[in-house]
């Protein structure tokens, strides 16, 4: 984990705003189009580590981890043009590098009434991170006037430390999410953050505690809500090989009782390793996810777990593409999204054919088999490096009409970082 907490936090990262659209030498149909390159002066932000959301407005929500005015990473929203012309950015919070967070890698969550949620790495009260709410204005979104941020949870280290995750927002107006570290063990927790009823704090509950051995260690992104609440994700490293697990927390069977994990799958090496990302859940049930490392010198592989038939407990495990890290992309960091037919997309953080080394990262379609055959994997487009962007950490968000949005840690103009839209 240190190589690429190291690599990311030394990069250089810039931008200024550009509108540019580029094709994908293998798929001449599909474009990408920059919105928006971040600056990292006056204020703006740097470095997007996590996607967007998308709102019914049309308006995108990120963040980004550095920049802002206090160089400690903003909260941004990029409004689409009414007719033509360019997308807007706007910085809604610029995290002071104190009490109210510091460094989100988290992107955002929309809850109602237009309210984003999110997480800083650092910063709080105790330094070991913050849940934060950020409200607009009284009129709304479109409103003139300041957003607020409140800080709703600060982590002390007993509780969790170090949140690299978002949060998941729970059918009660509760919140779930992950901390990378702390908790009873030191090796991280999955919580739950349960709003007032009427007034007043909300409360954290931590819902598991990863002891670091078998049961996994350090998970690394948001949990996805499955069947009857239970919680799916993954833990970057620990279980049986040390490589990382996708685990279950199953709701407790009476009040009061504990939540109960479960380990779907132990990553070996050569099915993949440490990962990253955490899980989709597909229609049919299955789970969806990749790894960063290990297999074909450690860059990554897209794998589906299909649940266990008649009643048994064993889920089952297939390997849908090993990345070499060349032209097919390596170490994805990002999920796969469904897409229609089955189909999956997603980022690759490095490979591709880009200028940087080891390659800028690309965009990719997995294609189920029409029989009993193998998936295949088609390559969408090529991040050149330079004003498209660089390194896509985060993953794809669908709009309307097929298109994507998603995000570039590096690159664009000044190398701060880009928005973009993608249509396959």
């Amino acid at each position: 984990m240190s190589w690429k907490r190291g690599v990311l936090l030394s990069a250089v990262l810039l931008a200024a705003f550009t509108i540019l659209s580029y094709s994908a030498a293998q798929t001449p149909s599909a474009s990408l189009t920059t919105l928006y390159s971040f600056s990292g002066v006056n204020g703006d932000g740097a470095g997007p580590y996590a996607g967007v959301v998308y709102s019914g407005n049309g308006a995108l929500y990120g963040t980004t981890a550095w920049g802002g005015v206090y160089d400690a990473g903003t909260v941004y929203e990029l409004t689409p043009p009414s007719s033509g012309g360019a997308w807007t950015g706007t910085v809604l919070h610029s995290f002071g590098g104190g009490s109210d967070g510091t460094y989100p890698y988290a992107g955002v969550l929309a809850g109602a009434n237009g309210v984003l949620y999110g997480t800083t790495n650092y910063g709080g009260a105790y330094g070991m991170g913050v849940v934060y709410e950020l409200s607009p204005p009284p009129g709304g979104e479109s409103a003139p006037g300041a957003w607020t941020e409140t800080v709703l949870h600060d982590f002390n280290g007993s509780d969790g430390a170090y949140p690299y995750a978002g949060l998941a927002l729970g059918a009660s107006g509760a919140l779930y999410g992950t901390t990378e570290f702390g908790g009873s063990s030191g090796y991280g927790t999955v919580f739950e953050l349960t709003p007032p009823a009427s007034g007043g704090a909300w409360t954290e509950t931590v819902l598991y505690n990863y002891a670091g051995g078998a049961d996994g260690c350090c998970p690394y992104d948001v949990p996805v809500i499955g069947a009857n609440g239970a919680l799916f994700g993954t833990t970057v490293a620990g279980g049986s090989s040390g490589k990382g697990v996708v685990f279950k927390l199953s709701r407790p069977g009476t009040k009061g009782g504990a939540w109960t994990e479960t380990v779907l799958h132990n990553f070996n090496g050569t099915d993949g390793g440490f990962p990253y990302a955490g899980v989709v859940i597909g229609s049919n049930g299955a789970i969806y996810g990749t790894t960063a490392g290990s297999v074909n010198a450690g860059n990554g592989s897209a794998y589906e777990l299909n649940p266990p038939a008649g009643g048994g407990k064993t889920w089952t495990e297939t390997v849908l593409h090993k990345f070499s890290g060349k032209g097919d992309g390596g170490a994805p960091h990002a999920v796969p999204v469904p897409g229609p037919n089955g189909t999956l997309y997603g980022t690759t953080f490095g490979g591709g054919n880009g200028k940087r080394f080891n390659g800028s990262g690309l965009i990719y379609q997995l294609l189920p088999p029409s029989g009993s055959g193998a998936w295949t994997e088609k390559v969408l487009y090529v991040f050149q490096g330079g004003n498209d962007g660089a390194s896509p950490n985060a993953p794809l968000v669908s709009g309307p009409s097929g298109t994507f949005y998603g995000t570039t840690l590096g690159g664009g103009p000044f190398g701060q970082g880009t928005v973009y839209a993608f249509t396959p």
